[in-house]
């Protein structure tokens, strides 16, 4: 797992989805996609894919346009419901590429272990801010406290062979 300081170029970002209630992007989802926003705009990719079911990749996608990036920058993979997809998608490509997986730490270890199983290799970034107002912080640390559990049950599950394909 790597920092945005130590991350090499590549050939696209892959930003991993996460729920998009009425259009708008959580915050979490957010920290995801100014990650590959920041990679983009020091040149270190020049694509930035974002994977999630498709109207939540419309939402991924605008939120990155509002940001400033190009639209011809960024794929949109509007088939992804959950993270192997993601993967999947990836690994169907006819031509391998060098990509910057985007995530927070708690989901990191999970995609990283579903994506190595298909072939993927690539580069695993960071995604979690650490500016936040101050009335964030309860809510912060219960839900990375959450995920990050969730997470943890989910690796072993796909350990142990019985997490759901």
């Amino acid at each position: 797992m790597l920092t945005i300081d130590e991350v090499k170029p590549a050939d696209a970002a892959l930003v991993f989805g996460a729920i998009v209630r009425n259009g708008l992007i959580s915050p979490l989802h957010a920290e995801r996609l100014d990650a590959a926003n920041a990679v983009f705009e020091l040149g270190l990719v020049k694509q930035i894919v974002v994977s999630n079911q498709q109207l939540a990749a419309r939402s991924m996608r605008d939120y990155l346009i509002k940001k400033g990036v190009p639209a011809e920058a960024i794929t949109l993979d509007g088939r992804a419901e959950r993270t192997p997809d993601t993967c999947r998608a990836e690994a169907s490509r006819a031509q391998q590429r060098r990509v910057i997986m985007v995530s927070q730490r708690f989901h990191l270890p999970r995609l990283a272990f579903q994506c190595s199983n298909l072939g993927i290799e690539g580069q695993y970034l960071i995604a979690d801010s650490t500016i936040r107002a101050p009335e964030n912080y309860w809510t912060l640390l219960k839900v990375r406290s959450l995920r990050t559990t969730r997470e943890a049950a989910l690796v072993w599950a796909e350990i142990l062979g019985v997490y759901p394909n």
